[in-house]
C-alpha cells in the first residue's frame, strides 16, 4: 500500500478494509467510469450490473470451490465494466494475485485494460495501492505482489498459456475465431481451487461453437459454470417515452402477438416496447431477428439459427416463455404389482416423464381415441439422441405429458405400456418405424398396444395391405412438418414443454432446402435436436388419421313410431 495508507491508525485501516469489502459503496464513492459521451462519473451500478454482481459475489464467497461464470448478455449493459471492477478489487487489494484480461480483438482488450488504469488514477491517494509498473500490457502492484495483464485471443502472441492466474476475464468469446482451443489452453492457467474465478461473457453469435456449447452445458448442469442471462429489459434505460398520449394509444393498438407476450410474461411497459421498435428500425436494419440476437429476451432468442427457420420464431418465443412459467412436474411411472397391470406416478426431478397439466381421475378415460401419441425412437446410446413420446389430449388439443430419455428400443415399448396404464386409456401410438422404431413397434404389438397404421404401396399403387408405424421419407417428412407448422401458426394445440419450443426455434431449412435441426449434419456435436419436433408432428398426424373423439357416451337410440304407406297398406316401423 502507499505511505499514506500505512500512516493510518489501526481503526482507520479497519474502516478502509470494510469499505474495500463493500464493493457497491466503494464504487459509488471512489471509482470513476467513462460514459458514452466521454464524461467521468462515479460508478453507480445499474439494474443489470446489480443482478450480475449478486451472483458473482455469491460464487466468490464460497470457500469450498472455485468460482466459474458464463454470462450471456444483451449489448451495452455494462457487464464487462462490472467484471473489470471486480478483477481490479481482487488484485489491487489482495496479496499474490494475478489476473488476465483477454478479448476477441486488440482494441477491445485495450479498452478493458484502460478501465483498470482509470480506476487506479481516480482513486484518492490513500486508497491507491503501491504501483511499480504500468504499461500497455500490465499493471503491477508491487507491495501486494499482484498484477493484471492483457492479451488478445486473435493474436499469435503469447496469451498467457504458460502463466498461472487466479482470475481470468474472457470477453466476447462467441466472436473468437478459435475459442475452443484458446479456452482449452487458458483454462489450464487457473487452478481448480477456491479463491479463483473465470468469467466468460459474450453477446451471442449464432448456434454452435465453444460459447454456445459451454452455455448449454452450464444450463444443463453438465459443467461447473454458473449461467447468468441478462435480457435487454434488465436495463431500465432501454425505454423510450411517447411524445403524446395519442401516439401511445396508437402504439398500444398496434401491438403484435409477440409484443403482447412480452408484456404478459415479463411485465414490460409500452415505453420499453417503444424503445424496442425504434432500435429494430434504427440499429438493426429493421431486422427483428438481428435485434433478438443483439438484445435477446431469452437465451433461446440470443442464439439465432444461421439457417432459415421453418416455424414462426416470434410465436415460438412467446410459447416458450409461457411453457417456462408452467408448473411442469417431472417423475417416473413405476409398476405397483407383480402382474405389471397398474402403475403410479412418482415425482423425480430427473425422471423421464414430464406432466404438463394436472391429470385428474376423470381425465383417465377409457374412451377410445381421447389420447394419441407420437413416438420418435433413438438408438438408445447414452450420448446420442433421446427417444421421445408426446401424448396429445384431443379433447383440448394439449400435450398432456412427455417422455424423454435414453433407452433401448424394445424397452421403450414398455414405457408406452406404462403410459397406457397410467391414463387408463386405449392410446393410439404413432411410432416412426425407420431404423430402431421397428423394434419398438414389434414389442408394442406383443403388448397389444393400439398403433397407427399406414397404407402400403406396391409398384406405385396402394394395396390392401397395411403397415404399422410412420415411415419417414422425403415426402412424408414434408407433410409432417408442414402440418405442424400450420398447427403452430394457427395456435391449434398447446405444449408446455420448453424443450419442444427450443427445438422449434432451431429447426431450419439448410442450404439444400432440407428441414432439420440447425447444423445437425455439418456439426453433430452442436447441441440442437429435432426429436420433440418429430414426435409432436407424429402425434398430430395420428390425430388427423383418427376419427373424431367422443368423450360423452352416445345416447341410447330413441324409439320413434312412423307410418309407411305401401300400396295403400299401413305398416308401423320401430
Amino acid at each position: 500500500m502507499t505511505n499514506e495508507l500505512a500512516q493510518l491508525t489501526a481503526d482507520q485501516k479497519k474502516r478502509v478494509k470494510n469499505l474495500i469489502n463493500d464493493r457497491r459503496t466503494f464504487a459509488k464513492k471512489y471509482v470513476k467510469i467513462r460514459t458514452k459521451n466521454g464524461d467521468l462519473i462515479n460508478f453507480i451500478f445499474n439494474q443489470a450490473q446489480n443482478k450480475a454482481l449478486a451472483l458473482f459475489e455469491h460464487g466468490l464467497s464460497d470457500t469450498t470451490k472455485p468460482a466459474r461464470f458464463i454470462v450471456l448478455k444483451a449489448r451495452q449493459e455494462g457487464i464487462s465494466t462490472m467484471i473489470e471492477y471486480l478483477i481490479f478489487m481482487l488484485t489491487a487489494y489482495k496479496k499474490n494475485k494475478a489476473a488476465l484480461i483477454i478479448a476477441h480483438e486488440k482494441e477491445a482488450s485495450n479498452n478493458l485494460f484502460e478501465m483498470n488504469k482509470r480506476f487506479y488514477r481516480n482513486l484518492p491517494v490513500f486508497l491507491q495501492p503501491s504501483q511499480s509498473l504500468s504499461n500497455a500490457k500490465e499493471l503491477v502492484f508491487d507491495r501486494m505482489n499482484s498484477n493484471i495483464r492483457i492479451a488478445t485471443a486473435e493474436s499469435r502472441e503469447n496469451t498467457g498459456r504458460s502463466a498461472n492466474y487466479q482470475y481470468l476475464h474472457c470477453s466476447e468469446v462467441a466472436f473468437w475465431s478459435d475459442a475452443e482451443s484458446t479456452m482449452l489452453a487458458l483454462s489450464q492457467t487457473v487452478a481448480d481451487v477456491p479463491d479463483t474465478a473465470i468469467f466468460i461473457e459474450s453477446t451471442a453469435n449464432g448456434i454452435g461453437g465453444y460459447f454456445y456449447d459451454t452455455w448449454q452445458a452450464a444450463v444443463a448442469g453438465e459443467n461447473n459454470y454458473t449461467p447468468i442471462f441478462l435480457a435487454w429489459f434488465d436495463l431500465p434505460d432501454y425505454s423510450h417515452p411517447f411524445d403524446t398520449p395519442e401516439l401511445k394509444t396508437l402504439f398500444q393498438n398496434s401491438l403484435t402477438d409477440y409484443e403482447r407476450g412480452l408484456i404478459a410474461n415479463y411485465n414490460l411497459t409500452l415505453e420499453q416496447l417503444h424503445w424496442r421498435r425504434n432500435t429494430i428500425k434504427d440499429k438493426c436494419n429493421n431486422d427483428e431477428l438481428q435485434f433478438r440476437q443483439e438484445y435477446p429476451a431469452t437465451p433461446e432468442e440470443a442464439f439465432i439459427a444461421s439457417g432459415r427457420p421453418v416455424f414462426d420464431t416470434a410465436l415460438c418465443s412467446v410459447n416458450l416463455a409461457a411453457a417456462q412459467q408452467n408448473q411442469n412436474i417431472q417423475g417416473d411411472l413405476i409398476y405397483t404389482n407383480d402382474g405389471r397391470t397398474t402403475v403410479e406416478f412418482v415425482p423425480n426431478s430427473k425422471g423421464y416423464i414430464s406432466l404438463h397439466k394436472e391429470i385428474k381421475a376423470e381425465d383417465k378415460s377409457s374412451i377410445f381415441g381421447r389420447y394419441v401419441a407420437g413416438c420418435d425412437v433413438a438408438e438408445g446410446l447414452a450420448q446420442g439422441d433421446r427417444s421421445i413420446i408426446k401424448v396429445l389430449d384431443r379433447t383440448d388439443m394439449s400435450i398432456a405429458l412427455s417422455w424423454a430419455g435414453h433407452i433401448d428400443p424394445d424397452l421403450l415399448a414398455d414405457e408406452q405400456r406404462k403410459i397406457t396404464l397410467y391414463l387408463n386409456s386405449d392410446i393410439v401410438f404413432c411410432t416412426e418405424m425407420n431404423n430402431h422404431g421397428l423394434t419398438t413397434i414389434t414389442k408394442a404389438h406383443d403388448y397389444s398396444l393400439n398403433q397407427y397404421y399406414r397404407q402400403v404401396f406396391g409398384k406405385g399403387y396402394p394395396t390392401s395391405a397395411t403397415g404399422f408405424g410412420w415411415r419417414t421419407t422425403a415426402e412424408s417428412k414434408k407433410r409432417l412438418v408442414d402440418t405442424l407448422n400450420q398447427y403452430i401458426r394457427e395456435k391449434s394445440f398447446t405444449d408446455y414443454d420448453p424443450e419442444f419450443w427450443r427445438e422449434c426455434l432451431t429447426f431450419v431449412r439448410n442450404e439444400k432446402g432440407q428441414m432439420q435441426a440447425q447444423d445437425k449434419d455439418k456439426n453433430p456435436g452442436t447441441k440442437c435436436y429435432d426429436d420433440r419436433v418429430i414426435a409432436v408432428g407424429l402425434a398430430l398426424q395420428c390425430h388427423i388419421w383418427m376419427p373424431s373423439v367422443r368423450i360423452e357416451p352416445e345416447p341410447e337410440p330413441v324409439r320413434a313410431n312412423f307410418e309407411m304407406t305401401t300400396r295403400g297398406s299401413r305398416a308401423t316401423r320401430f
